[in-house]
C-alpha cells in the first residue's frame, strides 16, 4: 500500500486530483449562476455535473500515464532496466530541464580500443613528488575520457596498481583493457624529466615511447604531447574542442592544484580541509584557473554534505562553482561541481540541469552520473536513481558503490531478483577493491547490508566492525552502520549509531535502509533536530 501511495505521489496523481476537484467546484458555481440566467433547462446542469464526475477518473488515469514536458505531453516511459524486471511499473518523471537521455549520452565505444593509465613512478631524488606524478596521470586520464571510441579504465582501478610489480598482461586482464600507459617523473627544482610509453597488452610490445627534459613551465605542453601521441598510435582522433583549456600556465599554481587533488582523493574532513587550502592557493596564484575553482567547489560541497560543514561551506562552494563555470563553460567538470553544490543546497531541479550539461559535454565523466543518481535519491525519485546508478556502473565497471546503493532501492520497489543481483555484483566489486585498498571504510560499510541479504551474516558483522575500527567517529561510517543494524532488526543499536550521524535530512527521509526505524518516535525526534 505504501509503495502504491508513493507511486501515486511521484506521478502527481494526487496533485492532479486536487486541481481537478477545485476546478470542477468552480465550474459548478458558475453553472448554478449562469445557466438559469441564460434560460437553460435544469437537466443541463445535471449533465455538466455528470460529465465532471466521469472526467475525474479519466484525469487521474492521464496523470498516471502521461507527463507534461517543455516539448509537450508525452507518455511516461519506463527505464529499460525496470521495464524488464518489474512489469506494470513506470519510472519517475524525467526532469523537465533534461536536454538529453541516458541512451543519447552514451557514445558507442569500440571495445577494441581501451586503455589504462598506470600511476607514473616518482623518480625524484627525495621521492617527495608523488602527488605530482599522480596528478599528471589523473590529468591524462581526464583528457583521454573525452576521446570518442576509447574506453578508459577509472582512476581508482588504475591507481590500485600503484607501487606494485605487475606485468602488463596481468594488469590489462584485470582492468579489461587492450592497451596500457606507464612511465616515470623525475622532478628536481624547476626541471622535470618525463618518460611515457604505450604498450599493447596482447603482444606486450611498445607502440610508442618518448622522453621529455623540460622546465616545469612546459608540463602542459608535455601533457598535450603525450595525449596526442597515444591517440595517434591508437588511430583515433583528439579534437582540440574536446579538451577545453581550463588549466593554468602558472607552474606554482598547477603544483598546488595537484596537491589539492591528492588530498581530495583521500576523503575525510581533514583531507578535504587540506585540499581546500591547496586549491585556494592555486586560485590565488591564477584566478583564471577553472579546474582549481572546480576542485575547490567540490571539496567545500563534500564538507557540507558529508561532514556538516554548514552554511560557510555551502557559500564557499557556491562562489567557487560559479566562478568555475564562468571561466570554462564548455568543461564538464565545472558543471558537475556546480551541480554538486546545487544538490548540497537541495536545489534539485537546478542540480539536474547542471548534471545534464556535464554529461552532454563528457558522457564518460563517472562523477556526474554517480552524483546525479544520489541527487535523485535525495528527491525520492527511485526509478530515475536506478537508471543513473546503472549508467554510472557502465561508465566505471569497477564501481562498487552504485550497485550497493541501488540494491535496497530495488528491494523497496519489490524487485527482489534485481536487488540480489546488485548485491552480488556490489559485494564482489567491494571485495576486489579491498584487496587493493584494505583500509577503505566505505567499501566495508556499504557492503554490510548486501552481505546480510546474501546470507553471509558473519561476514556482515565482521565488515561492520572493521568499518568502525577504521574510522569510529566518521559520520558517513556511523550512518551506514546504523542502516545495517536497522536492516538486521537491532533497532536500539541502529539509533545508537544514528545519533549525530545524519548530515542530510532529505537522504535520511528517502533512504530505504532506514524504513524499519520510521515508526519509532526516536526517528521523528532525530529528523526534527536537523
Amino acid at each position: 500500500m505504501w509503495k502504491l501511495l508513493g507511486e501515486l505521489k511521484q506521478r502527481h496523481v494526487f496533485r492532479v486530483g486536487a486541481v481537478y476537484a477545485i476546478a470542477a467546484w468552480i465550474i459548478m458555481q458558475v453553472v448554478d449562476v449562469m445557466f438559469p440566467a441564460l434560460g437553460l433547462q435544469s437537466w443541463t446542469t445535471t449533465l455538466v455535473a455528470a460529465l465532471l464526475i466521469v472526467g475525474f477518473p479519466v484525469a487521474l488515469l492521464m496523470a498516471w500515464a502521461l507527463e507534461l514536458t517543455p516539448q509537450g505531453i508525452r507518455r511516461t516511459t519506463s527505464a529499460p532496466m525496470i521495464e524488464a524486471t518489474t512489469p506494470g511499473t513506470q519510472p519517475d518523471d524525467v526532469d523537465p530541464a533534461s536536454v538529453i537521455s541516458v541512451a543519447e549520452a552514451a557514445d558507442p565505444v569500440d571495445t577494441k580500443k581501451s586503455i589504462a593509465v598506470l600511476p607514473f613512478a616518482d623518480m625524484s631524488p627525495a621521492h617527495d613528488n608523488e602527488y605530482f606524478s599522480d596528478g599528471l596521470c589523473e590529468e591524462l586520464l581526464n583528457v583521454l575520457t573525452r576521446v570518442p571510441g576509447l574506453r578508459v579504465a577509472s582512476r581508482t582501478s588504475c591507481f590500485a596498481f600503484k607501487g606494485k610489480d605487475a606485468d602488463i598482461p596481468t594488469v590489462a586482464g584485470r582492468l579489461h583493457v587492450t592497451h596500457v600507459v606507464e612511465g616515470s617523473v623525475r622532478k628536481y627544482g624547476e626541471q622535470i624529466r618525463i618518460t611515457a610509453q604505450l604498450i599493447e597488452a596482447a603482444t606486450d610490445t611498445h607502440l610508442w615511447s618518448d622522453t621529455w627534459d623540460r622546465s616545469l613551465g612546459d608540463i602542459f605542453v608535455i601533457q598535450d604531447d603525450i595525449a596526442r601521441s597515444i591517440v595517434a598510435a591508437l588511430a583515433l582522433n583528439l579534437n582540440p574542442g574536446d579538451a577545453p583549456d581550463a588549466t593554468t600556465r602558472n607552474a606554482r599554481a598547477y603544483d598546488h592544484y595537484l596537491k589539492g587533488l591528492s588530498f581530495y582523493h583521500r576523503f575525510g574532513p581533514k583531507s578535504h580541509g587540506f585540499a581546500i587550502e591547496m586549491f585556494g592557493r592555486a586560485t590565488a596564484l591564477d584566478p583564471g584557473f577553472a579546474k582549481a575553482w572546480a576542485g575547490l567547489a567540490a571539496a567545500h560541497a563534500a564538507l557540507a554534505v558529508y561532514y556538516d560543514g554548514g552554511e560557510a561551506a555551502l557559500e564557499a562552494a557556491d562562489e567557487a562553482s560559479g566562478k568555475a563555470v564562468e571561466l570554462a563553460p564548455e568543461l564538464a567538470e565545472t558543471h558537475a561541481a556546480r551541480a554538486i553544490y546545487f544538490s548540497a543546497r537541495e536545489r534539485f531541479d537546478e542540480a539536474a540541469r547542471a548534471f545534464e550539461r556535464a554529461i552532454a559535454l563528457n558522457p564518460g565523466l563517472f562523477e556526474a552520473w554517480y552524483q546525479y543518481a544520489r541527487t535523485a535519491v535525495h528527491q525520492g525519485r527511485y526509478r530515475r536513481a536506478l537508471e543513473l546508478f546503472e549508467r554510472a556502473a557502465e561508465v566505471n565497471p569497477d564501481d562498487y558503490q552504485s550497485p550497493l546503493i541501488a540494491a535496497p532501492i530495488y528491494r523497496s520497489l519489490g524487485n527482489e531478483d534485481k536487488a540480489m543481483e546488485a548485491e552480488r555484483r556490489g559485494v564482489a566489486l567491494a571485495e576486489r577493491h579491498l584487496e587493493d585498498y584494505p583500509d577503505n571504510a566505505r567499501a566495508y560499510f556499504l557492503a554490510t547490508t548486501a552481505l546480510w541479504g546474501l546470507g553471509r551474516k558473519e561476514d556482515a558483522y565482521a565488515w561492520s566492525e572493521r568499518a568502525i575500527a577504521i574510522d569510529p567517529v566518521d559520520r558517513a561510517t556511523r550512518y551506514n552502520i546504523a542502516c545495517f543494524y536497522a536492516q538486521v532488526g537491532e533497532i536500539d543499536k541502529a539509533f545508537e549509531y544514528l545519533e549525530n550521524a545524519i548530515t542530510s535530512r532529505t537522504w535520511a527521509e528517502n533512504d530505504p535502509d532506514l524504513e524499519p526505524l520510521r515508526a519509532d518516535p526516536r526517528f521523528k525526534a532525530l529528523m526534527e533536530q536537523l
